[in-house]
């Protein structure tokens, strides 16, 4: 991923943050001044309140959802982008000619590594260029990873590969499974909820 795409991307993500708490300050600005001017009888402070909240709310709202639209789109498209990169390029990592597999999903602050089986090779997705990874980043990232693999698996059983069973799972450390596991294919099928999103994106 390209340093000065994310930043440029994480400065317009961080000003659609700031409307957003700028909203909040202006909702409790207006409960304060409409509950001091309504108990003391101030009629100016009470039409101010009335006049500028809803006016600043909507000006912040506006900020915030432009720039969710257009810098927090743009960088959910380029981790996307990224993940099927790294996928590819480690394409033979994934083991798709056996017919059992199990993906684990290891995160961390600034990546995600994920192992197939017993096997010690890591397929590692570097997100250190967002820096420490916030809570939206992650589940952003885990579920890039988590359909594609779902797409992968997918195709190729469409394609007539055979497969008894493909899931995958989160992890924490060294310990072999912390998470749900979530299956793409299941008794030789694929998943119904798996296949539906593999039909919708393809």
């Amino acid at each position: 991923m390209d340093e000065k795409t994310v930043t440029k991307l994480k400065k317009g993500e961080a000003v659609g943050l700031v409307a957003t708490i700028f909203c909040a300050a202006v909702i409790a600005y207006f409960i304060i001044c409409y509950t001091v001017a309504k108990t003391q009888n101030i009629y100016s402070l009470e039409l101010t309140a009335l006049i500028s909240a809803p006016v600043l709310i909507v000006i912040g709202a506006a900020v915030g959802a432009f720039c969710n639209i257009k810098y927090g789109g743009a960088i959910e498209k380029l981790i996307n982008g990224y993940v099927r990169d790294v996928c590819i390029e480690n394409a033979a990592l994934f083991h798709p000619e056996r017919n059992s597999l199990s993906f684990y999903l290891n995160v961390d602050d600034t990546a995600i590594n994920l192992q197939v089986n017993g096997y010690k090779e890591k397929i590692a997705f570097d997100f250190s260029v967002f820096g420490k990874l916030s809570l939206s980043k992650k589940i952003t990232a885990l579920t890039a990873i988590e359909n594609r693999l779902s797409a992968t698996f997918c195709k190729l059983w469409e394609r007539g590969a055979k497969y008894t069973e493909v899931c995958f799972a989160e992890r924490e450390g060294t310990r072999r499974k912390s998470g749900k596991t979530v299956y793409i294919i299941k008794d030789g099928k694929p998943d119904t909820k798996a296949y539906k999103q593999y039909l919708k994106n393809k």
